[in-house]
């Protein structure tokens, strides 16, 4: 096994190929891909994102729509609208990582879709929730990982070197 070099981005590159790994091979009875994408979100976003939030941050979610990732709603009128790209991976992240996630099934008995959400403390009032399909869950990775490499390659070559 080789050594990370960068430890951030490399355990995001790692559980995205673990991700496609496992999904080539699921079957009723394991592996199961929709575990594994859960999983996946704690470490290619959750971990990634504590390096990347300021750059998230200041892109408006027009533009990450344009680029091709997934339209994610509000469930209910109550939940608040997310400001950003980054604040919406803040929220899916938290949601993540908090367990806040419900399976919820498709016509053949399948996990079609995922709820997830947010509180403000644990029992808190909820505070923003959407509900996802597996696809697009999994689509919402996939972009994140491809802009959190993007990031990168520009803080490293934006980056003086010194010796």
């Amino acid at each position: 096994m080789v050594m990370p070099s960068e430890p951030i981005r490399d355990i995001m590159r790692r559980t995205m190929l673990n991700l496609a790994y496992i999904e080539e091979r699921a079957q009723g009875d394991g592996p199961f891909e929709v575990t594994q994408l859960i999983n996946s979100f704690l470490g290619a976003l959750a971990h990634p994102w504590e390096a990347l939030q300021t750059d998230l941050m200041a892109i408006p979610l027009a533009d990450a729509l344009a680029r091709g990732w997934p339209n994610i709603t509000k469930e209910r009128p109550t939940d608040r609208d997310p400001n950003s790209l980054g604040d919406l991976v803040r929220l899916m992240r938290n949601s993540f990582a908090h367990g806040n996630i419900t399976f919820l099934p498709g016509p053949k008995g399948e996990i079609q879709s995922l709820r997830v959400w947010n509180t403000l403390s644990h029992g808190g009032p909820r505070t923003w929730g959407t509900i996802i399909t597996v696809a697009d869950a999994r689509l919402f990775l996939v972009r994140f990982a491809e802009l959190a490499e993007e990031i990168h390659t520009r803080r490293s070559t934006t980056t003086p070197r010194t010796a």
